[in-house]
C-alpha cells in the first residue's frame, strides 16, 4: 500500500518523459531554418546609426499634460455606464 503512490509517480514521470510534448523543429519554416547567421558588426557602427535622444527640455511638461489627460479620461471611465433613469427602468423590469 505504501509503495503504490511512489510507483504511480515514477510511472507517470517515465511516461511523460517519453512523450513528444513540444515539436519545436516543426514550428520553424524551412527558409528560416536554412538562413545563414547575421553578420557581426562592431558596436561603434551600431552607435553611429542610433538616433539622437528625443528628450528635450519640454519633455517633462508634455508628459505631465499627457498623464493629466489620461487620468481625466480614467476618471470619466470610472463613472456609471448607464444613466440613473435607465438604471431605474432596468431595475423595475420589463412591462407590457
Amino acid at each position: 500500500m505504501a509503495l503504490r503512490l511512489p510507483l504511480l509517480i515514477l510511472i507517470t514521470g517515465l511516461v511523460a518523459g517519453c512523450s513528444d510534448i513540444l515539436p519545436l523543429d516543426r514550428t520553424v519554416d524551412k527558409r528560416t531554418r536554412d538562413a545563414s547567421y547575421p553578420d557581426l558588426i562592431p558596436v561603434e557602427e551600431i552607435r553611429a546609426q542610433a538616433t539622437t535622444p528625443q528628450i528635450t527640455p519640454d519633455t517633462a511638461d508634455t508628459l505631465d499634460r499627457r498623464s493629466a489627460g489620461l487620468r481625466a479620461r480614467a476618471a470619466r471611465l470610472k463613472g456609471g455606464v448607464v444613466d440613473p433613469g435607465t438604471q431605474d427602468r432596468m431595475q423595475s423590469g420589463v412591462s407590457d
